[in-house]
């Protein structure tokens, strides 16, 4: 489709704005610790998928799974080796923020490229 892009960006909008008036007109139903943000990032997987599956003719999904692969290894040990210990709470949040950094990041090389591919 030659708007996917589009429709992609408005639903990442509208997800993070819905989430975002959820999050502050109910706050007992949120964690505190959640973002809009830590949710999006199941959205932009998918994104991840179409967009490198139109530029590349193949999916990126498995290097992003494999770079967070070795992103919870190393943060394991990190962990270990600063704290003594693994605080699984503490390590499930610092994963899936980090995970969070990487899949965005990844989102906009990839719909940076879509765009000077397909647009302009």
């Amino acid at each position: 489709m030659k708007f996917e892009w589009l429709i992609q960006l408005v639903i990442i909008i509208l997800i993070w704005v819905i989430l975002h008036f959820w999050k502050k007109k109910f706050p007992h139903f949120f964690f505190k610790r959640i973002y809009p943000i830590d949710v999006v990032i199941i959205y932009l997987i998918y994104c991840i998928h179409w967009l490198s599956t139109a530029i590349l003719a193949t999916s990126l999904l498995p290097e992003v799974f494999f770079a967070a692969a070795l992103l919870g290894i190393g943060l394991t040990i990190f962990l270990a080796i600063t704290k003594g210990e693994i605080i699984y709470p503490l390590f499930w949040f610092r994963f899936w923020r980090l995970f969070g950094i990487l899949v965005t990041i990844s989102y906009v090389i990839l719909f940076g490229e879509y765009l000077l591919k397909f647009v302009f």
